[in-house]
């Protein structure tokens, strides 16, 4: 199959000029059209309805003037006037002349990618995601009004599933307060968690990861800056609270080996993966969640952190690159209708401020960010400036955006020996109990 359609073409020129109106309904431009003489003649059609003209024959031939020879003379108008006998196919013809160009210039692209010689399979494979989406995105049929009627339809349909439905509606956070403010996370969501270096972001991320896969979600994380062996040693030291330098070290009591063998074999069945190839680029990550997104309906991704990925081409500068990988980032989520979760760094401006908590301003190299993240919360402990504080061992989950919620701060006991995050309002003796294994 050839890249163009002159049939089509003539077809579309056709109908404008038997039903003029036509000319309001069509999303065509003049560079979709693959014959120039067609899109010297749509482009005039286009003066003519933004002039309020009316488009037909007489009116035409005088708008395009000298050009009128080059086109073949008044005699290919009138053979494009009658090359339809009726316009109800405008549609489907519109259609193929905008399948057609899409074609073209995705050919077009692909030359020049080739022709610009890449010898970095990432940027390479960049490039290419960029010519997909950007296909996928002019190619996607746009279904225009829906009655309220037919939506609401669909909204009833939605809600009484929700209510009857034994799954749960959304992926749960850390805490049950965290999840009161935000709603849990939601599918098609870019969720972002910030805060200053150790103050434990990461060990936030992997009461949640292992919170959703003993829900009986599939988790996925990437940890672009801790080696896997470190994850293991801080999940297994948080599911058996057994303080994390017993774990690394491997001294463990004989008490402690029995409640590390119980935590193994629940562990174990668990669908959690965990990816940590450093310097992965976006569209790596991308391509990894597709893969696994078609083994498992029910997923959640976690990326550990989003200013490590690499945009995988060259950007300007780094806030661009950064922004970049935020969005790609919001689309993963929107594409396989899951729920991400990325951990940011937030810059050093909080450190500068006497109240130190963070501000969606502190968020590094990106205003990005902010604007493709569906929620954001900053993690705040007080104990980490102010040692004499009254807050000890308090983290403050601080929900500053909520795109379909509200937003407030949630308060968990952030147990830093085993890196353990546990709802307020568990008691001590709780919490004692199951440090002894009782």
């Amino acid at each position: 199959m050839g890249y163009f359609s002159i049939e089509a073409e003539q077809a579309v020129l056709g109908a404008i000029l038997k039903s003029p109106d036509l000319i309001y309904e069509t999303a065509l431009q003049p560079e979709k059209f693959y014959h120039a003489g067609h899109r010297i003649i749509f482009e005039q059609m286009i003066l003519l309805r933004d002039a309020e003209k009316k488009i037909d024959f007489v009116s035409l031939v005088a708008s395009l003037g000298d050009q009128m020879q080059e086109l073949g003379g008044t005699s290919y108008l009138l053979q494009l006037s009658q090359s339809v006998p009726t316009v109800a196919n405008f549609t489907e013809h519109e259609r193929i002349v905008n399948s057609k160009y899409l074609m073209r210039t995705g050919m077009e692209s692909l030359g020049e990618v080739y022709g610009a010689g890449l010898d970095n399979p990432a940027e390479f494979a960049a490039e290419l995601m960029d010519i997909a989406e950007k296909i996928g995105d002019e190619s996607r049929i746009k279904e225009g009004f829906v009655h309220i009627r037919d939506g609401l339809e669909n909204h009833f349909n939605q809600l009484q599933e929700k209510k009857y439905s034994d799954k749960p509606i959304g992926f749960s956070t850390a805490g049950t307060a965290l999840d009161r403010i935000t709603g849990k996370w939601q599918r098609q969501t870019l969720n972002i968690i910030a805060a200053r270096p150790s103050v434990g972001k990461t060990a936030f991320m992997l009461n949640n990861a292992r919170k959703n896969a003993s829900e009986g979600m599939a988790v996925a994380m990437f940890s672009l800056e801790q080696p896997e062996s470190q994850l293991y040693d801080r999940m297994v030291a948080a599911e058996c609270l057994i303080e994390g330098e017993r774990i690394r070290t491997g001294q463990l009591r004989d008490e402690e080996w029995a409640k590390y063998v119980t935590a193994f074999t629940k562990m174990v069945e668990l669908n959690l993966y965990i990816d940590d190839t450093p310097g992965l680029s976006i569209q790596e990550i991308r391509s990894a969640v597709r893969k696994l997104k078609k083994k498992h309906p029910d997923l959640i991704v976690f990326l550990d952190y989003l200013q490590l990925v690499r945009g995988g081409k060259k950007f300007d500068n780094r806030n661009m690159e950064v922004g970049y990988v935020s969005t790609s980032l919001k689309q993963m989520a929107r594409e396989n209708d899951i729920p991400v979760v990325a951990l940011a760094q937030l810059s050093r401006g909080v450190e500068q401020r006497q109240d130190k908590r963070p501000m969606m301003s502190d968020l590094r190299e990106s205003g990005n960010i902010e604007q493709d993240a569906d929620t954001i919360t900053f993690l705040y402990r007080d104990d980490y400036y102010d040692k004499e504080t009254e807050k000890k061992n308090i983290i403050e989950c601080i929900v500053a955006k909520n795109r379909n919620g509200g937003v407030g701060t949630a308060e968990m006991i952030n147990m830093k020996q085993y890196g353990k995050f546990a709802d307020l309002d568990i008691s001590h003796h709780e919490l004692k109990d199951r440090r002894q294994g009782a």
